[in-house]
């Protein structure tokens, strides 16, 4: 995949015809300034050729599926504002996108509590007119979620045990050959409630907070106007060199404070932007629809991410002394910010989601993906490869 990146000129790619196979397709980039945007954007640029970057008008030339190279364009809030029908309008007519990838979001899980509306306008709303757009003009939009959706227990019916079953399998890289029917009468009990397991596509969602719900609400307008043209990612626990994270926070403290309190008792999977975006790009190009799941491989505590961000960040000589970190549980974190004075929303206590049916779709469209690319890796070692691009 070859990309070159140049300084654009949107009112020339406005006049172009996306129908000839050698005219750029545009994509435009919702939330130009957000970690993910900014992990798209780092993308391309490393696979291809940098020439002239500019955060506000990027190019970008992909070879795409159809045979037509794209053109992307990131846009930040103050050009392209979501939740504005005539601004989302006036934007379509000057660029012509083929595909719209959004990456604004309210992402302040915390204030959302008390910010409903503002969540719900950006998360919900947002989408739902990006994809209202997106339909009178022929474009496609992939939509990024979040693992949040869920409530933190999963629940395994005969209705989808076999795409359970088909998943895992998905998941640990083995083919699965059995008869589906044996896998749907594994689970008699249509009830059971299992230990935790990573989360895919058709669990239930049940989300635990207000943020939560004005994703999945995103989610659920997008595909009741896109229907099976929609593509919806959900993703958990992100960090990336941009932005504000869990990563670059941790490494800000341990700098700074003798010791931490980090909770023990919420169990998720980190994921590096900068795989998502690759994953994100391999969707758009392949031309791929339907509702993914991505993360990194593997599952950690909020403590145990802390720790090993610690022991990485000590042997590449980003930190020059050990902290204390010390578990503590979500009841007794929320108490604590309570006496000062900070509420805070109800979290999943298991979110971790099951990639199975994404990897499965990528390389069924693309033999050359194999799975020691870094998308498909530990959680511990996307950790690794972004810490050392702060090194």
């Amino acid at each position: 995949m070859k990309i070159v990146v140049t300084e654009a000129m949107p009112t020339q790619s406005a006049e172009a015809s996306t129908t000839e196979a050698n005219i750029p397709q545009v994509v435009l980039i919702t939330g130009a300034k957000s970690q993910l945007a900014q992990a798209l954007l780092r993308v391309a640029a490393d696979i291809g050729e940098l020439a002239l970057n500019s955060i506000a008008n990027t190019s970008t030339n992909i070879s795409a599926n159809t045979g037509a190279p794209l053109k992307l364009y990131a846009l930040s809030r103050s050009q392209l504002d979501i939740t504005d029908a005539a601004n989302i309008a006036a934007v379509f007519a000057q660029y012509r996108p083929s595909w719209v990838i959004n990456c604004a979001a309210y992402n302040a899980v915390d204030a959302a509590e008390h910010d409903a509306i503002e969540a719900h306008r950006v998360n919900a709303l947002g989408p739902e007119l990006l994809a209202q757009q997106c339909l009178l003009s022929g474009a496609r939009l992939l939509h990024v979620s979040s693992d949040y959706v869920f409530g933190g227990h999963t629940v395994c019916d005969s209705a989808h045990a076999a795409e359970r079953a088909v998943c895992d399998a998905r998941e640990s890289g083995v083919e699965q050959h059995q008869n589906p029917d044996l896998a749907s009468n594994s689970n008699p009990n249509p009830n059971q409630v299992h230990l935790p397991r990573p989360f895919v596509e058709l669990d239930a969602p049940e989300p635990l907070s207000a943020y939560g719900t004005s994703k999945l609400l995103g989610e659920q307008r997008v595909v009741a106007v896109l229907g099976d043209c929609a593509t919806i990612v959900r993703t958990s626990w992100l960090y990336g060199q941009d932005g504000h994270n869990f990563v670059k926070t941790m490494l800000n403290l341990m700098r700074t404070q003798p010791s931490l309190q980090v909770i023990a008792d919420q169990i998720g999977c980190p994921t590096w932007s900068d795989a998502l975006a690759r994953v994100m790009w391999q969707l758009v190009v392949q031309q791929c629809s339907g509702v993914f799941h991505y993360s990194a491989q593997g599952q950690c505590s909020w403590y145990e991410f802390a720790c090993e961000i610690q022991r990485q960040a000590l042997a590449l000589h980003l930190l020059s002394l050990p902290v204390v970190i010390q578990p503590i549980t979500s009841a007794d974190y929320a108490k604590q910010a309570l006496n000062r004075g900070i509420s805070l929303a109800k979290r999943p206590s298991y979110s971790v989601l099951n990639s199975g049916k994404l990897r499965s779709t990528l390389v069924t469209h693309n033999a050359l993906l194999m799975p020691e690319l870094i998308e498909w890796q530990d959680w511990c070692q996307q950790l690794n490869c972004m810490l050392r691009q702060l090194s």
